[in-house]
Formats: C-alpha cells, sequence, structure tokens
C-alpha cells in the first residue's frame, strides 16, 4: 500500500507539474501575443494631413506612411489631387463617364490596400462588366457630411464628374452641428438661399498633434496575459454568453461604458436636442448639395455605410452590453430609414449596403468588418463595390453588358 501511495504521488506531482509548465507556456504565449499586438492608434493620420483654412484639415499631395494596426498592415500613399488613389487628371477621361465618391475614412479605406478600396474594385468591376467608368476616390478621413458638400461646392466643379456619390456613415450626423472633431477645428456650415456657407471660417490653425512617433507606443499587461487574452475573445466574440457567464458569477460583469454622443442617432425615444438639429442640418446640406449637382449635369446618390453593429448580430450585442442600452430604446436600422427619408425629399438616389454586407456574413467567409477596428476589410470593399455598380446599372447611370456573379 505504502509503495502504491507512493507511485500515486510521484504521478500526481508529475501531472502538477505538467499542468504548471503547460499553462506556463501558454502565458508566455500570450504575453509574446500582447506584447507584439501594434497599438490601436499611433499618430499615422497626422503624418499626411495638413491644415486647411475652410475644411480644417485635408491630404497632403505626395505624402506616404504605413498604418500598422492590431489587425492590418498597409501603405497610404497620396496623389497629387490629394486623394488616396492613383494618379489622375482633373479633367475626366473622353471615353468613359467619371463618378467620384466623397466620404470618409470608409472610402479613403485606410484599412485595407489601395487597390482593395471599394472605389478601385468598383472601377475594375465596371470594366469587367462592359461598362468602364473612370472612379476618383475623394474620401478624407475624418470628414463629415458638411466638408464633403463644402469641398464639392468649392473644388469639386473641375472634375467633370458624371456621377457624384456621398457615403454617409453615422458619426458624420452629429458633426454637421460640432466645430471640432478630435481636438481639430472643422467648418460649421449652414445653409442660405440654398448656398452651402461655412460660418466659422477662417479656421484657426490648430497645434500640432502631439504623441508618440508612429510605432513607438509600449504596452503594459497587468496580471494574467492568458486570463486577459481568452475574457477579451470572449466578450468580443460571444457578447451574450460572456453576460450570462457574469450573471451567474463566474466573471465579473462589464461596467458599461458612456454613450457616445454620435451613437444617439440609433436613439428611438428620448432623443437629445442636438441629434434632431444634426439630422435637421444634414438634410439642408445634402438638399443643396444634390440641387448643385444636378446643376452640373451629374447625376446624385447617397450611399448609407452601415455600422458593423447594423450588419453583425454578434456586434450589435457586444454594442448593447458595452454601453448597457435598453434594447427597447435603440433600432440598429434608425439611420438608414432616416438616410432613405432625406434621400427621396432632397432628390438623391439611395443606396442602404446593409443588405448585401448582412448577406456577406457567414462561418467561413468571416464577417466583411474588422472586428476591433470596425472598418471594413477587404471582403467588405468587395462587397460593397459590387452592391454600387449594381445598383448604378439598375438605376440606368451605367449601362453594363453583364454583370459580375
Amino acid at each position: 500500500m505504502r509503495e502504491r501511495l507512493r507511485a500515486l504521488g510521484k504521478n500526481l506531482l508529475l501531472v502538477i507539474l505538467g499542468c504548471g509548465v503547460g499553462f506556463g507556456g501558454l502565458e508566455l504565449g500570450a504575453r509574446m501575443i500582447l506584447l507584439s499586438r501594434p497599438p490601436g492608434k499611433s499618430g499615422e493620420q497626422a503624418a499626411y494631413t495638413i491644415f486647411d483654412p475652410v475644411l480644417g484639415w485635408r491630404n497632403k499631395p505626395g505624402a506616404a506612411v504605413t498604418y500598422n494596426r492590431r489587425e492590418y498592415k498597409t501603405t497610404v500613399e497620396i496623389n497629387s489631387l490629394g486623394f488616396r488613389d492613383v494618379e489622375r487628371s482633373v479633367a475626366k477621361p473622353k471615353d468613359r463617364p467619371r463618378i467620384l465618391v466623397l466620404g470618409d475614412s470608409f472610402v479613403e479605406a485606410y484599412s485595407v490596400e489601395r487597390d482593395q478600396s471599394l472605389t478601385r474594385r468598383l472601377e475594375g468591376l465596371a470594366e469587367e462588366a462592359g461598362c468602364p467608368a473612370d472612379v476618383v476616390n475623394a474620401g478624407v478621413h475624418g470628414y463629415s457630411t458638411d466638408q464633403e458638400a463644402l469641398w464639392y461646392a468649392r473644388e469639386g466643379e473641375p472634375l467633370g464628374a458624371d456621377i457624384v456619390a456621398i457615403a454617409v456613415y453615422y458619426n458624420d450626423i452629429i458633426h454637421t452641428v460640432r466645430s471640432r472633431y478630435s481636438g481639430s477645428p472643422k467648418p460649421l456650415v449652414e445653409v442660405q438661399d440654398g448656398v452651402l456657407t461655412p460660418i466659422n471660417t477662417p479656421l484657426p490653425r490648430s497645434a500640432p498633434r502631439t504623441g508618440p512617433a508612429i510605432g513607438t507606443v509600449r504596452r503594459d499587461i497587468e496580471g494574467s496575459a492568458l486570463k486577459t487574452l481568452i475574457l477579451d475573445r470572449l466578450f468580443t466574440g460571444a457578447p451574450r454568453l460572456h453576460q450570462r457567464l457574469a450573471g451567474i458569477g463566474l466573471l465579473e460583469p462589464y461596467e458599461a461604458e458612456t454613450v457616445p454622443a454620435e451613437l444617439r442617432v440609433y436613439k428611438t425615444r428620448g432623443q437629445l436636442p442636438e441629434i434632431e438639429a444634426a439630422w435637421s442640418r444634414t438634410e439642408a446640406i445634402l438638399g443643396s448639395l444634390g440641387a448643385t449637382i444636378r446643376a452640373r449635369g451629374a447625376a446624385p446618390a447617397l450611399v448609407h455605410i452601415p455600422a458593423l453593429f447594423e450588419v453583425s448580430a454578434r456586434a450589435f450585442d457586444l454594442t448593447v452590453l458595452r454601453y448597457g442600452l435598453t434594447r427597447e430604446a435603440w433600432a440598429e436600422s434608425r439611420v438608414r430609414t432616416r438616410l432613405g427619408e432625406i434621400a427621396a425629399s432632397t432628390g438623391f438616389a439611395f443606396l442602404d449596403l446593409s443588405p448585401a454586407l448582412r448577406a456577406s456574413v457567414s462561418l467561413i467567409a468571416g464577417e466583411p468588418y474588422f472586428p476591433y477596428d470596425g472598418h471594413w476589410n477587404a471582403m467588405g470593399h468587395e462587397v460593397a463595390a459590387r452592391a454600387l455598380l449594381s445598383f448604378l446599372h439598375d438605376r440606368a447611370l451605367l449601362s453594363c453588358k453583364r454583370l459580375p456573379t
């Protein structure tokens, strides 16, 4: 019996040591993963942005920078027109129509390589479909609808676009009534006698952005790296399960964050006056912009870029948990519904990208967005480009011989 107990003790000790070594290896691996991750943001945009006294900022022609973030590494190069695009002449080509796409970082597309972007894929798909078009990427990170409209009214005419597509993301709405974006001054635009008029320009030159140089951010890890990694994946990938486990005491409950004001455009009850004022101004801006586009002989189109939580049920659950939302008072369809109403009242053809992006979600292919960054991945840009081409063809704005399958 004594020999058996001694053997059992040795085996138990070996099991304990083996488990310790195994968990130690997992902890070391998790720590290496966390320490090797690039920071969420590290000053890339400041490297290719210059001050503009009317628009607030614009891209610097000829500038280049590398984004090295958790979910992607891309190179951004700005052409001579100030766009993240291939080189293009100001005058449009004589043998094909020109499509001008205005928007923010989704259109600028710094989260994918240039040729994977919405505009470049739209141009390539149109060529394949027998309806070649010159597609200009006029997206600028951080721009809201007022800046895009003001730029087009002041500088867009020489490009001679036949179709002008305005891409709207939900955070564009509130910034039409705010004079700063991430600390940088931006224009406030009113519509006076149908004309877009900035009321706070020239803007003051802001102090140069300070912070760590690109790639120098240090990452400190407190406690178990393995626990941090597992809980992060559980919270982001399965928020309802995280909530259930917290409900029975196996995990600490998540402490809800303050709801960002820009997110309140999805609220259906108890709306803030600032949000309603922003919607009214957005409608007035788009009304003036649409009239200007038509007066220049072009066709206006309004494109709704949905947030990740409008496309993914998992992401909506995560948003509800993160901000402690009451589901009855929030609707993920709120923004696209109101944009559709505005498009109808201002004469824009309207494309909601939500159905196409939602249909692309699968267990095998995944989701068309980066789950942490929230921008489209290459799949998202491809889906959006195909949906936009079909939309332009169906509206007889392009005459394609065959749509790509």
